[in-house]
């Protein structure tokens, strides 16, 4: 559900001695003069001159910054992270109103008067998190066959992660557990998941994908409610990543095969099947086998002569490095279309 909010603050106001640090500005080295703006006038009627501000707390972001001849004030934060250690599970309906409540009240005691609930939603990211029957990498192929609508520049997310994007939504899938391993975080007891985030970049985003009939802002969101959230999240994914019936799917991997296929075919022309068959036997036997060193070893305590043995490895090898410049294997027993069936009943079916 919900993740991460970036919030444009209206008729926001600064305390006397509020906890904010000032970026003084750019200073021309040759001169001295210092670039400033005027950045806000506090309630004791004093100006604040400089190039920005802020406040940074571990669950809260806050900035004060110019934008041509206007002055903004922006917050953004972690749904889940305001109320909990860490932003794996997700907040329910019942503790919507105080994640905000929680937001305007840490800005307030760090000076910053505001009406959260008047906040104009600049970016609004919404997550399910899919428990899965297979590790991360067995999932490999199936992303790289799948393109969401609309997504360009597709491009690996982290060590285990893909993101598709174009320069308003983005739809990012990532190995969860691994990303808080890197933050530091616990993850015992929990099952192996797949996190798919969806993002609108920017209001008018948030405006057309929400389809709201007002302001972008954090009280319409919560008058949208919640089943509707929850829904136009997964239907996101559905209309443009899983939106294949399995008949439609083994298409797609039908295309990729006959892409290998006709590579094969324009490097070694009649006899490509043959070499085909050659390459993905000495793949698959590498694969299952533990590797190339192991069926070296094998040779070896077969008494097999160096040449012999060094000509396999050679062969072995020049298999091995074709068939994976053509694919990202998956080490799931599974058929693709299997697995592509299994993440899209659970994106569209099962709550977590």
């Amino acid at each position: 559900m919900l993740d991460t909010l970036h919030l444009t603050l209206q008729n926001w106001r600064v305390r006397s001695g509020a906890k904010l640090t000032i970026s003084q500005g750019n200073m021309d080295f040759q001169t001295g003069e210092m670039s400033q703006r005027l950045l806000f006038v506090d309630e004791s009627g004093k100006e604040i001159l400089g190039a920005r501000a802020h406040n940074n707390t571990e669950k809260l972001q806050f900035s004060i910054i110019p934008y041509g001849k206007a002055v903004q004030a922006f917050v953004n934060f972690s749904a889940p992270k305001r109320l909990n250690n860490d932003n794996y599970s997700p907040i329910r309906e019942s503790q919507l109103p105080e994640v905000f409540e929680s937001v305007e009240n840490e800005l307030l005691e760090n000076g910053i008067e505001t009406r959260i609930d008047r906040a104009k939603l600049s970016r609004v990211d919404t997550f399910k998190n899919i428990l899965t029957d297979e590790e991360t990498e067995c999932y490999s192929r199936l992303f790289g066959l799948l393109n969401a609508n609309r997504a360009k520049n597709r491009q690996t997310y982290g060590v285990s992660g893909w993101l598709m994007r174009n320069a308003s939504t983005e739809y990012c899938i990532y190995d969860k557990l691994e990303e808080m391993k890197h933050s530091g975080l616990s993850t015992s007891g929990l099952q192996k998941t797949l996190r798919f985030e969806h993002r609108c970049l920017n209001s008018g985003t948030v405006k057309s994908f929400f389809k709201f009939a007002n302001e972008t802002t954090v009280e319409e969101l919560k008058k949208y409610g919640w089943s509707a959230l929850q829904d136009r999240t997964v239907k996101a994914w559905t209309d443009n990543f899983f939106k294949y019936g399995i008949d439609d799917f083994e298409v797609i991997v039908e295309s990729a095969l006959r892409n290998e296929m006709q590579y094969f075919q324009a490097k070694y022309g009649r006899n490509f099947f043959s070499k085909y068959l050659k390459a993905y036997g000495a793949f698959y036997l590498a694969s299952s086998s533990g590797g190339v060193g192991v069926i070296k070893k094998a040779l070896k305590n077969m008494d097999c002569d160096r040449l012999k043995i060094y000509r396999a490895e050679r062969e072995l090898t020049e298999a091995l490095i074709e068939v994976e410049s053509l694919r990202l294997d998956s080490t799931s027993p599974k058929t693709l279309g299997e697995l592509y069936s299994e993440l899209k009943y659970k994106m569209e079916k099962v709550e977590v």
